[in-house]
């Protein structure tokens, strides 16, 4: 079935297969109800019932939408050039990562499930350097084959998480970019930084890596401009200290990289991944503290 809904994106031209998912997303907004609550209730929490003035259900819907049309874009890719990818984003402020480029110097490129994050990604590897996703395994194993095959034919290539930090820190060190996105609960493996301000769980992988292979980071997103239309921009640069305690600095990056996503956040709602339960692992004192309470009972 995916096989034959990525024939249909690659046939149609790229504004249409972007209509035919966000068609799909709206669907989805309808028939996934549990999805639809959890996406509405995180609106909710983080930005209150009206974030800037709209309804949080139909920024939701919008969301969801928004989600379609990003995977159905992202599976018409291979049927796109170069050039009529190029000629489709704005670009803003990426000339670190041109230099970076230049000088063959490896880099941890962070974004969030937000826009087309794919084709943020897929863009670097043809145009700056070569360019690695660290990425969780799928599921259905022929799922994750094919989205895969995708992501190699526009030049990007998969590090399964597992393998994550040795295989990311050689590909630093060799001078790709590797593509990480920290914006989901990290569960027991993370460490609890503010975002929306409320405590997430939150993976420290990209600062570690950074911080190893002495890697500067650099954090952008990609935003829709119009239909078929996307405007990449980097959001913020942030540069390792080699002299600071490396848990201290640790926290601190992934401070820095979580408050600049969620300022693009902020100023898109509609484009985040909202159906995640973001908050779901309580910071340990919060576990424990009903624990004593019961026990001093």
């Amino acid at each position: 079935m995916l096989r034959a809904l990525g024939a249909v994106a690659r046939l149609l031209p790229f504004e249409r297969a972007g209509d035919l998912g966000a068609g799909i997303g709206a669907l989805a907004f309808r028939v996934l109800g549990r999805r639809r609550r959890i996406a509405i209730e995180n609106l909710t929490l983080a930005l209150g019932p009206e974030p800037g003035g709209v309804p949080a259900e139909t920024v939701a819907r919008r969301a969801f939408e928004q989600l379609g049309r990003s995977f159905l874009e992202f599976l018409a890719i291979p049927a796109q050039s170069r050039e009529e990818l190029r000629a489709r984003i704005e670009f803003v402020g990426f000339e670190p990562f041109q230099e970076w480029g230049r000088a063959g110097r490896g880099a941890v490129v962070v974004t969030g499930h937000f826009g087309n994050w794919e084709l943020l990604g897929m863009f670097g590897g043809m145009e700056l350097a070569p360019v690695k996703y660290v990425l969780p395994r799928q599921t259905n194993p022929g799922s994750d084959d094919y989205l895969n095959e995708v992501r190699r034919r526009a030049g990007v290539e998969p590090v399964v998480i597992g393998y994550g930090m040795r295989a990311g820190l050689r590909a630093l060190r060799e001078g790709a970019f590797l593509g990480m996105l920290p914006d989901q609960d990290a569960r027991r493996a993370g460490i609890h930084v503010p975002f929306f301000g409320r405590p997430a769980s939150t993976h420290t992988g990209p600062a570690r890596l950074a911080i190893a292979a002495n890697a500067p980071i650099g954090v952008g997103v990609i935003e829709r401009s119009g239909r078929g239309r996307f405007r990449a921009r980097v959001v913020r640069v942030l540069i390792p200290d080699p002299s600071a305690e490396e848990e201290a600095e640790v926290r601190r990056l992934t401070e820095e990289m979580t408050k600049a996503l969620e300022e693009a956040i902020r100023g898109r709602p509609d484009h985040w991944y909202w159906i995640h339960r973001r908050w779901k692992t309580p910071p340990k004192d919060a576990v424990a503290a009903p624990v004593r309470a019961a026990v001093r009972t």
